[in-house]
């Protein structure tokens, strides 16, 4: 079978071969060496490629008179005219060295590196190279290569025993369609996609094309055309060269401090245009190095766009490290410029030049007539005029829009027979050649991918059928087809297996009925049976939710009953970690009551914006007891403690059987959020807003219910942002019961505390050492919990810590009940430990003097974000 795959992808080679005509050949340095990823752009065919990692290239050419560009990042480009005939012309190139001019005069003392005008300059007419094109057509081919570069030998030894070869090349392909229309659409239809041995109906290999260093961000880094760039970096003119007549200034970009979110390498910038030549750009994304190198080439006039662009990921986690890169050609650009904006603008910088006389129609906002000025009379501008022209253009232009508030709109789709291309279509299409690793790995694939993909598509018939169920599947749980609109859900009774002090071991037999007519009809039902061994108790309730519209204007229903038990801070402690923690460490936090209770709530989202929610439940409540005293580990001079909470309110927390008719009414804002559109979905960047709540809780003296209360809550939800230094996350809630409440101790508010070392703790979701309990209230109540996310603070002033992804933080949260004595937690955290851990120290205080010391485990906010 290798042989026969071997033997069809020689043939198909020659075939395509005889077939094709274009250019082809190796490009080298001076001393012989190959140069991979290498540019080769062809204008009047407005197409080109890159060199593979051995220094091959191919394009494919009609017959013709060309004039070919070749580049290389720090060497200087070649342009030769070649014709093209019958079949393939080999065209081998040598690229020498870049020479620079460099300044003759010394920068010293308090002078200003000439760099920093440049880049002003540069910073300056972002925006406008953003808006430069009214719409634009492109062909881009994405080859993606990985492979492991370093495997512990334990485990190379257990993955060669299961057949799995560790210095493997895997390489995927893709060609697809790209356009864009101004000022935020983009749409991308991949053609045709391959991979070594995977199935890849849902790739999406060409989503970062879209991304552009005009951006404030790229890969959530800052740019070093960010508008504040000079707050990021540090910049060094390193010289110049001239090519076809015009001036390229190369800048070194060196971070004022190393780490995450900021780039480092070279970046080039044409004079005069102040527009990006080529760029080679390092950064790190939670210790992983990220490399971006990009050439652009004149397409349409004075419209440059991206011809060839690499992407290197590589980092190491566990002992494992691994690199893959990415190589996009794009080719066949249609470009329609935008008329509004003529290609050269005379921009002064005012801050080492004399300033310009000030353009009045842009200080009064008059932008046609302060356009008029800058590109049809060529009146000089200062920097700034011209930023606050461009700001106020696109202001303008998004204003008109249907959407004013959409970021950008991305559509994405595969076709149908995109996977299905044989290697001759390869052949023909593909502009950068495979090397001889990438050959052999998809041979290998070729051998055994299609037995290994019939063989799962029975085994998903099975599934599907019903035929595949398995005994460990009752542990593990599974999913069922049902019908083509239903489905079941079983979770298994692994994660559903827990013990606690009241009923001891408990099983939950539970799952979900899925059914949905279309994207925007769904329901769900969840019935659940709980049995408690220690106190022979079975509880059962179903819930059931019913969702209809859109999902940014969905309407919810949610119907819920039966008897069941709670805890008095709804899902405060998970079930799981308190069973290891009463069994193993003798402490039993988790305070249980039963209810009896039937349960109806509405929601209606109102385009993201704001949610407006209502609920009714009446309910039968009853207290619970400890029955067991069972643990694995018997801690000497340690018991449970008893099932009804400690609070210092209501030294009472242990009640009689009671009844409770309570509804509630939210409201939920985020009223400056703004959107994305993938696909046609709206998609929320709620980060762009902070979220206001407001909650009204009524209990009603009415139909046998025994509470009596009136109880009212804002909130607030909000990212502070202290400019280049740091990040305050707030979640803030104040509220207050007023007359004389009538209640039970579930009525009450409860806040978030914690007891336990080991927490899947959210940043600003708890309490690091507060109490469950102690501190709920029936009153009125301030509670604020803050985490300050710092660039660098003590350890990540070291570059080598910033660089494997470890961040410092502080944290401040604070409680005002009429109990707590002003209660406050300041800590500080060691994040992204092993890029998975965080760990907090501690200390509480309390009437304004120290009170406790801990040491907190938490998951990394990495995952909580």
């Amino acid at each position: 079978m290798l042989r026969t795959s071997t033997f069809t992808i020689l043939f198909l080679s020659i075939c395509g071969q005889l077939l094709a005509q274009g250019i082809k050949g190796t490009i080298k340095d001076n001393e012989g060496n190959p140069m991979p990823f290498a540019s080769i752009y062809v204008k009047q065919a407005g197409t080109g490629t890159s060199s593979n990692l051995e220094g091959s290239y191919e394009l494919p050419l009609p017959a013709g008179t060309y004039d070919v560009s070749f580049q290389f990042m720090g060497y200087a480009s070649q342009q030769k005219q070649i014709r093209v005939g019958s079949g393939y012309t080999t065209l081998n190139i040598t690229l020498s060295p870049q020479v620079y001019d460099l300044p003759t005069v010394v920068v010293s003392g308090k002078a200003e590196d000439p760099s920093y005008t440049i880049m002003r300059k540069a910073i300056a007419k972002a925006k406008y190279h953003l808006l430069q094109n009214d719409s634009y057509t492109a062909q881009v081919y994405m080859k993606g290569t990985g492979q492991l570069t370093k495997v512990p030998w334990f485990l190379r030894k257990t993955l060669e025993k299961e057949g799995v070869d560790t210095s493997r090349v895997f390489t995927s392909e893709s060609v697809s369609e790209i356009s864009f229309q101004r000022p935020n659409t983009f749409t991308e239809r991949v053609i045709s996609v391959r991979a070594s041995g995977q199935d890849l109906d849902n790739a999406n290999p060409n989503s970062y094309i879209n991304s552009s260093f005009y951006l404030p961000k790229v890969v959530n880094a800052i740019s070093p055309l960010h508008p504040r760039a000079f707050a990021y970096y540090k910049f060094q003119y390193e010289g110049s060269f001239r090519e076809n007549g015009y001036e390229v200034n190369k800048i070194k970009v060196t971070p004022r401090s190393k780490g995450d979110d900021v780039f480092e390498g070279e970046i080039y910038i044409r004079e005069d245009f102040w527009n990006i030549y080529s760029l080679d750009l390092t950064t790190s994304l939670y210790g992983f190095e990220i490399r971006i190198q990009q050439i652009l080439a004149p397409i349409e006039g004075e419209v440059w766009m991206p011809v060839t662009q690499q992407m290197d990921f590589s980092g190491q986690i566990f002992g494992v490290a691994g690199k893959y890169t990415y190589l996009a050609s794009l080719s066949n650009y249609d470009v329609v410029p935008n008329p509004d904006l003529d290609a050269l603008v005379t921009l002064v910088d005012e801050k080492i030049e004399p300033a310009p006389e000030e353009i009045q129609a842009i200080k009064d906002k008059n932008l046609d007539e302060g356009m008029e000025k800058v590109f049809e009379e060529d009146k000089e501008v200062s920097r700034k005029q011209f930023r606050k022209m461009m700001k106020e253009y696109e202001k303008q232009e998004l204003e008109e829009t249907e959407e004013p508030d959409l970021i950008s709109d991305y559509s994405f789709r595969i076709d149908s027979l995109a996977a299905k291309k044989d290697s001759l279509y390869w052949e023909s299409i593909r502009p950068v050649p495979l090397t001889s690793k990438e050959v052999a790995s998809y041979v290998k694939d070729d051998s055994t991918y299609v037995a290994e993909k019939i063989k799962a598509e029975a085994d998903s018939s099975k599934v599907r059928n019903g035929q595949k169920f398995k005994p460990g599947q009752i542990f593990t749980g599974s999913y069922y087809k049902l019908g083509d609109r239903l489905r079941y859900d079983f979770p298994g009774f692994l994660q559903h297996t827990q013990y606690n002090a009241v009923e001891g071991l408990n099983l939950t037999f539970t799952g979900t009925f899925q059914w949905r007519d279309d994207t925007t009809t769904r329901l769900r039902i969840s019935p659940f049976v709980r049995y408690g061994f220690a106190s022979e108790q079975l509880y059962g309730k179903v819930e059931s939710v019913f969702g209809i519209g859109q999902s940014e204007q969905r309407s919810t229903f949610r119907v819920s009953g039966g008897s069941y038990v709670e805890q008095f801070n709804p899902d405060i402690i998970d079930p799981f970690v308190n069973s290891l923690y009463t069994l193993l460490l003798e402490r039993n936090y988790m305070r249980l009551y039963e209810k009896q209770f039937a349960k109806v709530s509405f929601a209606r989202r109102f385009k993201y914006r704001y949610t407006l929610g209502a609920s009714i439940e009446y309910a039968n409540r009853s207290e619970l007891f400890n029955n067991t005293d069972y643990k694995i580990i018997d801690r000497d001079n340690r018991r449970f403690d008893p099932n009804a909470p400690t609070n210092f309110e209501n030294a009472a927390t242990g009640f009689n059987d009671n009844k409770a008719l309570i509804s509630s009414l939210t409201l939920r804002a985020r009223p400056w959020v703004k959107f994305r559109k993938y696909n046609g979905r709206l998609i929320p960047i709620y980060e762009r807003s902070p979220e206001f709540r407001l909650t009204y809780r009524k209990g009603f003296d009415a139909f046998g219910s025994d509470v009596d209360f009136d109880h009212l809550e804002l909130g607030l939800d909000a990212d502070i942002r202290l400019g280049v230094r740091a990040i305050i996350d707030v979640n803030a809630e104040v509220g207050k019961f007023f007359g004389n409440p009538t209640l039970e101790f579930m009525d009450y508010k409860h806040f978030r505390g914690n007891r336990l070392e080991v927490s899947p703790m959210d940043v600003t979701g708890s309490y690091r050492m507060l109490d469950y309990y102690k501190y709920s209230t029936a009153q009125e109540y301030v509670s604020v919990l803050s985490h300050i996310r710092f660039r660098k603070l003590a350890l990540t002033h070291i570059p080598g810590v910033r660089l494997m992804g470890i961040k410092e933080n502080l944290f401040v949260n604070y409680l005002n009940t009429p109990t707590s004595e002003n209660y406050m937690e300041v800590g500080y955290t060691i994040d992204n430990i092993f890029r998975i851990f965080r760990l907090e120290l501690v200390q509480s205080f309390q009437g304004w003097k120290a009170k406790d010391f801990g040491v907190r485990i938490g998951v990394s906010s990495l995952f909580n974000n």
